[in-house]
């Protein structure tokens, strides 16, 4: 497959196009972009700092100063540490058990917050019915559009839809102002730093239309989800980035977008230090979800495309990795054991995984 000289992103990458040194449009932009992004992220990273001292002189009526959805992978991992190390905030940590979290992240998890000495909350849904979701993630074609499909795999996009909903949910009902969460700048675009201009938040939430809002990409993972399964999965979404005037919003920030510098060798050597191990029932691009390996799988029989691609190049322009780990991340054996493992659980086949083709 035709890929980028640069990156490494393939001709399939949704709106990727090549110019005649087979460099993509997105190493372009990502030049002309360079120097205008980061002035953003140096006034963003002084901002971060505003929001967080405020809450940390107790401005609030909550026990807690944030929230942390913490998947007990390597960022959410290094993401607590940070913020109990630099900042020393008062922390809940909020997981989401989808089932298929690696029994290595959960021992990672137990041990973290314990040396950490943060409270810990856990939400696991009814096996059967994230069976259900899953299922359909896998076998249906979702309506979900290319900004959707570019950034992560059906599976990742119904599992995060509920990560964030059911944190959201929580922090508004326990009136904590700050949610943190881990993604890296190549997981999660970089409309999540004009949204914070706008709303002082990473994710737009706000009782107020503007004429250039985001896309209500909330609303765009849940719909189809609640309207397949109705009441049994309401509760683990929130509906839309639009709410009511009278709703107490928490701000969210991602702090690896312009507070942290990535650097995922430094990630690895300050969490070992607290005990974390890396699992070794996951693929390479993920440290905790074991359904990660067959949503990856799927999403290349459907698209012809990695999900962590977009992701992973990004990182290639940053200078973080090589082009060829962009290349041998991809790489999926049908015999792997969280493939296998998932599937068992799930009660599928791997024939049963849609095909783009079908």
């Amino acid at each position: 497959m035709k890929r980028c000289k640069k990156c490494g992103l393939p001709k399939s990458y949704p709106g990727v196009q090549f110019n005649k040194d087979n460099i993509c449009n997105y190493c372009v932009y990502f030049e002309f972009y360079k120097k205008r992004e980061e002035e953003i992220k140096r006034q963003l990273k002084k901002e971060f700092i505003k929001v967080i001292e405020e809450v940390r002189r107790k401005t609030h009526k909550s026990i807690y100063d944030c929230i942390v959805a913490y998947s007990g992978g390597k960022d959410s991992t290094f993401l607590l540490y940070f913020l109990k190390k630099k900042f020393n905030l008062k922390i809940l940590a909020h997981t989401l058990d989808n089932g298929f979290v690696s029994p290595q992240a959960l021992r990672n998890i137990k041990k973290v917050i314990n040396i950490l000495d943060i409270d810990h909350k856990i939400t696991r849904p009814r096996f059967e019915i994230m069976k259900k979701v899953f299922t359909y993630a896998l076998t249906e074609r979702i309506p979900y559009p290319k900004e959707v499909i570019a950034m992560m795999s059906q599976v990742c996009a119904v599992c995060l839809g509920m990560v964030l909903g059911t944190t959201l949910k929580l922090a508004i009902r326990l009136k904590v102002p700050l949610i943190f969460v881990g993604f890296t700048p190549g997981q999660y675009p970089a409309i999540s730093l004009e949204n914070f201009l706008k709303v002082k938040s990473c994710f737009f939430l706000s009782y107020k239309v503007y004429r250039d809002d985001p896309l209500d990409i909330i609303k765009i993972i849940s719909d189809p989800v609640r309207e397949k399964f109705g009441r049994e999965i309401n509760r683990y979404y929130f509906k839309s980035q639009y709410v009511s005037k009278r709703l107490f919003i928490p701000k969210t920030l991602l702090p690896f977008h312009a507070l942290l510098d990535y650097d995922e060798g430094k990630i690895l050597k300050e969490i070992a230090k607290l005990g974390w191990k890396r699992p070794q029932d996951t693929d390479t691009c993920s440290t905790n979800c074991l359904i990660n390996t067959v949503g990856n799988y799927a999403h290349i029989r459907q698209w012809k495309f990695h999900p962590y691609v977009g992701e992973l190049s990004y990182l290639v322009r940053e200078g973080k990795i090589r082009r060829e780990d962009v290349i041998s991340s991809e790489k999926i054996d049908e015999n792997a054991y969280a493939l296998r493992h998932t599937l068992d659980k799930l009660g599928l086949k791997i024939e049963q995984i849609l095909d783009n083709d079908k």
